[in-house]
Formats: C-alpha cells, structure tokens, sequence
C-alpha cells in the first residue's frame, strides 16, 4: 500500500481558480526560476546527471572517481572518518600510478583533528600522504572558524567547541566530474546512513568547485608531513586576530565569487531551455558571505507568487527538524504547499548517544511540536511534517524539490546546509539549484523517484502524535531550547 506521504506528493495541487483559466500561459522552469540566475554564475549540462540512491553506491561512485581520475581530485567535507583506511588507500594507489595527479582535500580544524579512541583523527589518517607525495601533490587545508577564538578557545573541550562554527561543505571532483552531496568521508555515509548524491559531468562546474576548495584552502591552516598545522602564509590565525582574519577571508571569497560571476553569468537571451542549469551558491556569513541565504529568499518569494496563480508544492529535507526562523517563516507564510522531511527520533545520529545528548532527539520532537501548532494557528493543513525511519538506518538527507503545477520537480537544491541556524549564521556551507531542461526528462523522473524512496521510509506525524511523545520529557529540556536551535 502507498504511504499517505507518498501519495500526498503524486496528488497534484489544485489550480487557483480565476486566477489562471488557460493553461498556455503557464510559464516554463527556465522562465519561473529566470530571477534565480542574476548575480549568480551559472552552468548549462550538457552530460547527463545521475540521481545515487544508496550510499553504498555513493562510496563505489567515491572509489571509481578516485581510481580514474587523470589530473585532479578534490574532496571538500566536514572529515575524513578514522575508520577509512580504504579510502586513504584509493589515494594513496592512485598518486603512485599518475605523477600527474593533484589531490585537494579541505576538511574542518576542529573536526578533522578531534581524535577517537585510539588517538586517530582526520589529520592523523591523512599526513602520511602528505608525507610521501608532498606538498605539491598533496594539500590537506583544514579551516578554523574566527568565532572560536581568545579564552573560549582553551575552555572549550573537543566536540563542544564545533558549535562555534564548521566547514561544512560536502563536495567531491574528479576531473571533470562532480558529485555534490550533505555526506561525509565516514563508515556510516557508506553503509546505513541515508543521504542525498548527484553525480554531475561539467568542466565548468567542476572547475568552479576546485576553485572554491582552494579559496577557502588559502585562509585555512595547511597539514604538515609531521601532523603539524601552519597557517597559509600572509593569513591572520583566526583564534588569535579573527577580526584580522575575516577581513582576509572576506577579500579572498568576494573575489572568487565575483570571478566566478563574471566567467559564468547569463541573461534571459542566454537561457536555452533545453539546457539544464546548475546554479552553485555559498554561504559564509562569519565571513560576510551570505549569497544562499538570498537565493532562498528569492526562490521563497518565487515560488509563493507562482502558488497564488497556478498552485506549488514543495518539499523540503534535512536531518533535523531544526528550521531556522527564516525558513520557518517562509514556510509558514507562503500560499506554496510544504512537506518537511526529517529524521524520526529512532533514525536521528543522536538517538543512540550518551549523556545529555540522548535527549537531543526529544528536543527535535518538541520544536516539531511547536511548529504543527504555528502551522494550524496560520489555518495552513497544507503543512506537513514527515519523519524518516528505515531499521538500523539513519537520516541526514537534506534539500529542497519543488513542483510547479506538473507531477515531477522542476527544480531541485541540495548540498550540506541542513537549513537551520547554523547553516545560515556560523558554517562553511554550499548547494547546487538544478533546473533541469526540456531535454532532461530522465533528470525530472530520477529526482522525483529519489523523493518517493525517501518519503516510502516516511511516516506523516501530527500535532497529537507528538504532544503523546513528549509528554515525559523533563523540563529542564525546554531550556536548553534556544542552544539546541543555535548550535545544533
């Protein structure tokens, strides 16, 4: 039998009547979405892109790049797992075998060189490569938010300290091929942690997120042959002179995203509408940088003007119900149809963790809680709230699907923001708009089976639902609220 969320997203939304009597006049994507493509660089794909469903073919995708790879790898996460000694090993065989090739890796300071249990860490798993091959062919860059900084940098512990800020950006190149995806470099994004992955044949693209990963690689601390962290020459240390440091950082992005413009922009008569587009965006605000956030805004402001007249339905994912104010307002306040997709408690990462953050879970279920009662007192049922439960699996998709008035989505973004506090005010974050063209009708399929597969796992939660499941939580969890929506 279909899930009732997977048949509220085939059911297609009524048509505003009065408001749209002919159906010629139906804009295309290109043209709905056309304001999108201002002050953005924009890239036409010609390949075809391919939709990963599982995230065992997303490591094979990982291991089969890594091994083909002629001239250049890039791998931009959070971490590398200490638990990934194949990968590591992928690298390893492959500079041996091609002395032309350049591996480009950005993960996050903090993140990267928190150590497990046996002392391994990211920094650990990755200096020997640094080591053999050296600098040259081998650069491990390894950002350091300016927020973390001064005596809350002693105080801080490791894990607690992240809170402050993170490299957050999940993007992987090789060559001229880019898979763009919210996973890490870790056992569980290979094996039972559900997450989203386009795979993407552009040189363009491609070339732009090279481009990203080395701007922010050149006001990033570099790994040493000897495990040893140093500064990229010239840049302030964010932990000692942040304002300094800032000012640097702000320089090196605003000029590659005005290049980046410039090389890569479009106009109206530009648009072929047989083309799909991708359209890459970055946010940074601890940097100045805050281009996604106004794409947001401008899609939110697209799609709801587009509703009043023929009808919309969205759907959006994260892996955590933990929306900031902006998104939740925009939601909330749009005449577009909306459906949250999030992980149910069972399939959050902190479900099964120890300490006070077991109740991180209950925390989420309270802010749905809320949200479902804001929702009705806006008189909007249209709102819904799914959560994601598949046995011994876990959550961490995130993105956005929007369906004009056709049955298959005319538009999707995804990438690492997982569209909360964080990813708008204190991480590195990026994601990919992708209009597909005329010609990409597999494209449109591919994106809509991925959101049926991810909403079959799914189950619609209501308002009376979950007042019954947080009826027991202790109250000291209600504040811890506004931390839980900030750092979390």
């Amino acid at each position: 039998m279909i899930r009732q969320t997977v048949r509220r997203l085939l059911t297609a939304p009524a048509i505003r009547r009065g408001l749209c009597s002919d159906s010629s006049r139906v804009q295309s994507a290109h043209q709905v979405f056309a304001a999108l493509t201002k002050n953005r660089p924009v890239f036409r794909i010609t390949e075809p892109v391919d939709v990963i469903q599982e995230p065992s073919m997303f490591y094979q995708g990982l291991l089969r790049g890594i091994a083909q790879a002629k001239s250049r790898i890039v791998l931009s996460s959070l971490y590398l797992g200490s638990d990934e000694p194949e990968l590591v090993s992928a690298l390893d065989q492959a500079l041996a075998a091609n002395q032309a090739l350049r591996v480009d890796i950005l993960l996050d300071c903090l993140r990267g060189t928190r150590s497990d249990s046996r002392g391994q860490s990211s920094a650990t798993m990755l200096a020997p490569l640094v080591r053999k091959y050296g600098d040259e062919r081998v650069r491990v860059a390894m950002y350091h938010t300016p927020a973390l900084n001064g005596i809350s940098k002693r105080l801080w512990p490791q894990r607690y300290n992240e809170t402050f800020g993170l490299q957050h950006i999940k993007a992987y190149v090789f060559d001229d091929e880019l898979i763009v995806s919210g996973a890490n470099l870790s056992r569980d994004y290979f094996t039972n942690r559900q997450d989203r992955y386009i795979r993407i044949g552009s040189r363009g693209l491609a070339a732009y997120f090279v481009d990203l990963v080395r701007a922010i690689a050149s006001f990033s601390f570099i790994l040493g042959a000897e495990r040893n962290l140093a500064m990229s020459v010239g840049v302030p240390d964010p932990s000692r002179d942040p304002r300094e440091f800032v000012a640097v950082a702000n320089s090196a992005m605003t000029g590659f995203l005005g290049r980046a413009q410039a090389e890569n922009s479009v106009t109206g008569d530009d648009i072929d509408e047989a083309d799909t587009l991708a359209i890459p965006t970055v946010q940074m605000s601890q940097l100045g940088i805050t281009q996604d956030e106004e794409h947001m805004r401008e899609f939110f402001h697209i799609t709801d003007t587009y509703a009043r007249l023929h009808g919309c339905r969205n759907l959006m994912a994260s892996a955590y119900f933990n929306f900031s104010d902006f998104h939740k307002h925009n939601v909330l306040r749009s005449s577009s149809r909306w459906d949250l997709l999030v992980a149910s408690p069972r399939a959050n990462g902190f479900y099964t963790a120890s300490g006070i953050s077991r109740y991180i879970p209950d925390m989420y279920s309270i802010i749905e809680h809320e949200f479902l009662k804001s929702a009705r007192s806006c008189g909007r049922p249209d709102i819904a709230v799914e959560e994601y439960y598949r046995d011994g699996w876990t959550f961490h998709g995130k993105g956005v699907w929007c369906y004009l008035d056709q049955k298959l989505p005319q538009l999707t973004m995804i990438g690492s923001p997982n569209y909360g506090y964080r990813s708008i005010y204190c991480d590195l974050e990026t994601q990919i708009t992708l209009i597909p063209g005329t010609t990409g009708s597999q494209l449109r399929d591919d994106l809509h089976q991925e959101a049926l597969s991810l909403l079959s796992h799914s189950e619609m939660v209501t308002e009376v639902g979950l007042e019954k499941r947080i009826r027991g939580a202790p109250l000291w969890l209600y504040g811890l609220k506004p931390f839980i929506l900030k750092k979390m």
